[in-house]
């Protein structure tokens, strides 16, 4: 999923921060990974174009980004928490168990469990995380890895 670097930098802007180099490097080690990928490679990843990068600013600058809405949290099975680019506004993620790609889908007919649990629990439900796990169509058509498509042991 790309990432509009412009639009980032101007939605950053409205917040009163600047999309910084190390910001930068953060962005595009997240835009440019087959994969999620969990703080930590993003913290190798993104110190090879921005060496003086430390790790605190990487945790601060993904969920900054997160909160903005340009990456979505998922967790996968190698790591608890990652990160990739978020396509839409409100969107929710399958991550393959094998490979660890992530696919983003919207339709969200989540009304019914969100009522059942503001009527169990008597909370106001204000949001929801959906991520599903599965096995994508290379995975399951048992295709060698390749181009960004790396199995998992």
């Amino acid at each position: 999923m790309p990432l509009d670097a412009d639009q980032i930098a101007r939605t950053l802007d409205e917040r009163g921060l600047r999309l910084t180099r190390q910001r930068r490097a953060v962005l595009d080690a997240v835009a440019e990974a087959s994969a999620s990928i969990s703080p930590l490679q993003v913290f190798d990843a993104a110190r090879t174009r921005c060496p003086e990068l430390g790790l605190t600013t990487v945790y601060r600058t993904l969920e900054v980004l997160s909160e903005i809405g340009a990456l979505r949290r998922v967790h996968g099975p190698d790591h608890c928490e990652a990160f990739v680019p978020a396509g839409a506004a409100h969107g929710h993620t399958v991550v393959c168990s094998r490979c660890g790609s992530v696919q983003e889908f919207t339709d969200c007919r989540m009304q019914d469990v969100v009522d059942a649990a503001a009527g169990q629990t008597g909370y106001r439900i204000t949001g929801h995380f959906l991520q599903l796990s599965g096995v994508c169509p290379a995975c399951a058509a048992g295709d060698p890895p390749c181009g960004g498509h790396e199995a998992r042991p």
